[in-house]
């Protein structure tokens, strides 16, 4: 996702956009020719079984490996569902079997398994991917759509992810596969977090009582000065993959607050074998827990092997310590409790950042250098697949820390570019792979993923921008979700206001074509406005844009209505 602006910058954003000059040629009309003449419309972006008014794909696609789908908000329906149906054609007329998006690499990937007909809660999944932006009616429909499709036997298409910004489930699969195959390498992984740590206490509950069933986990938890979050968490495993994983991060429990019970959900997979509960803090501060309890399908569970209340004097019996760095410490308290003479309290001082995030740095390194090293007899160990994977959880890590570090910009896109050739040359080698990011992320504009892309591949990435004219879209307004945000009619000298004078509501362009007309070629590269908007909602929404050095297509829709969050709340008159 793109980084928000400073109010200084959008206000300074504002005055440039006044004080522009506004051309002396018929810049406008002659453009909106160019459009009306070389645009393909289409009938429209809700998915369904037809694609045949999409047929000029093939044309545009032609024999390129790689098609790179952008959006001009991280909040718009048609945006999302008409990458839904470019998705569908690509795999179900031009053959190709990979998507990947822009969430993280291991917690995309969970999905893959559903898509190909396995087990699991697709919601739950897709929450997993953390974003609240993918967390979505629309991505929950293509989701199900590939997993039909791949069920028909007319194909096959999986389900990936390429970004890059939080390490804990990377951390956690190469920490398991290392316990087995490399253990004297398994206390090795650094805490990586963009709080400086984590301190949790687990335990294990017992697989066959809970498969197949509804869990709900709850405890009283009070915190201090908490910088990262504090919450319970559950994680179901099937071997080494990880099927279903909730940690509270969304109720973002922080700062300071007072004794609260908190509860979470989660839907445990028939094939489940090994399942982890307990308590965590990342970051700084004190976290205390209290009065646990769990029920399977709303019947409360017991057992005398795990003290659920934490009354225990000498430690919480059940639960194990699971960090050893100094600066944390965990301990029974008899000072403060939500119910009964004590509780369990987790805390960490305050660390030295820069010698943590050198350290982090230093280890990560290590640790990808010695599995690269040892490439080979992990594989025969396992098997080659395997090892490829741990090693490229390794690398995530490495990015993880290089992200965190002082010569931090640029490296999420050059790390998701890395991961997406990953994708494309090793785990699923020779693929033709979809990707789906922010319109600036595809961009070949300098800097972006797009851009270390198109530098390996060339001629076969294909790249499509998409904008809109008007609606409204989903995006954060303060700290609130909102749903009526504004579109602002693209404003003169903006790409948005040209392909709205050409009068037609939904359209795929070309923009190579452009290379054939001078003129249009002209003013397609010079400094034309274009929609930027991520996660934020914004007051200022364009950025100057050579649009014919940044995109290959136009993906466009007229008018447009906001995403639908599968969490909204229902309130929103708009979506009950």
């Amino acid at each position: 996702m793109p980084l928000s602006r400073s109010r200084v910058g959008l206000a300074i954003g504002v005055l440039l956009i006044a004080l522009m000059p506004v051309p002396g040629h018929v810049e406008g009309p002659t453009l909106a020719g160019w459009i009306k003449r070389n645009a393909r419309p289409f009938d429209t972006c809700t998915p369904s079984e037809r694609v045949s008014d999409l047929r000029d794909l093939r044309r545009i696609v032609g024999n390129a490996r790689i098609v790179a789908l952008g959006e001009g908000t991280h909040g718009t329906r048609e945006f999302f569902q008409l990458k839904h149906r470019i998705t569908q054609y690509l795999a179900t007329e031009m053959g190709f079997t990979v998507f990947a998006i822009e969430a993280n690499l291991p917690e995309a990937w969970r999905i893959n398994d559903y898509v190909l007909g396995g087990p699991g809660d697709p919601r739950a999944l897709i929450k997993g991917m953390y974003f609240w932006t993918w967390n979505t009616e629309e991505v929950l429909e293509m989701v199900e759509w590939m997993r039909r499709f791949n069920a028909s036997k007319r194909g096959r298409i999986e389900f990936t992810g390429f970004d890059m910004q939080y390490p804990d489930t990377a951390a956690a699969i190469v920490r398991r596969y290392l316990a087995t195959h490399d253990p004297v390498w398994a206390d090795s992984i650094p805490v990586m977090q963009r709080d400086p740590g984590l301190l949790s206490a687990r335990g294990t509950l017992p697989a066959a009582s809970f498969a197949g069933h509804k869990v709900r986990y709850s405890g009283f938890i009070r915190t201090h000065r908490v910088t990262g979050f504090a919450g319970l968490f559950i994680r179901a495993f099937e071997g080494e993959n990880e099927l279903a994983y909730e940690n509270m991060q969304s109720q973002a429990v922080s700062g300071t607050r007072n004794w609260k019970r908190f509860a979470i959900e989660l839907a445990i997979p028939a094939s489940v074998d090994t399942i982890q509960f307990g308590v965590r803090m990342s970051g700084d501060g004190t976290a205390w827990f209290d009065s646990l309890a769990i029920e399977i399908d709303g019947v409360p569970w017991t057992t005398s092997s795990i003290d659920l209340a934490l009354e225990a004097v000498d430690g919480p019996k059940g639960l194990v310590r699971r960090q050893a760095h100094p600066r944390f410490s965990m301990a029974m308290d008899d000072t403060t409790a939500a119910s009964g003479s004590r509780s369990l309290r987790l805390s960490a001082a305050p660390a030295t950042e820069e010698g943590g995030a050198r350290e982090r740095l230093a280890a990560s390194r290590r640790l990808v250098d010695h599995l690269e090293a040892s490439r080979a007899r992990l594989g025969a160990a396992t098997t080659p697949a395997q090892a490829d994977w741990i090693i490229r959880n390794a690398h995530v890590l490495l990015q993880c820390a290089l992200n965190s570090g002082p010569a931090a910009w640029g490296v999420r896109d050059s790390s998701m570019a890395a991961n997406a050739v990953w994708i494309a040359e090793e785990a699923r080698k020779g693929s033709k792979v979809v990707l789906w990011a922010h319109n600036f992320h595809v961009s070949k504009q300098q800097g972006s993923m797009g851009k270390w892309l198109a530098d390996r591949y060339g001629n076969d990435l294909v790249v499509v921008g998409f904008a809109a004219n008007e609606g409204t879209y989903t995006a954060k307004n303060g700290e609130n979700l909102a749903f009526d945000n504004v579109l602002r009619p693209g404003p003169k000298r903006s790409i948005e206001s040209l392909a709205h004078e050409a009068g037609l509501p939904r359209f795929l362009l070309d923009l190579r074509e452009a290379h054939k007309d001078p003129e249009a070629a002209k003013i397609l590269r010079s400094r034309l406005l274009m929609r930027s908007i991520g996660a934020m909602a914004m007051d200022v929404q364009f950025d100057y844009t050579a649009i014919l050095d940044s995109y290959d297509v136009l993906a466009w829709v007229d008018s447009t209505e906001a995403s639908r969050p599968l969490t909204r709340r229902a309130a929103d008159p708009r979506h009950p």
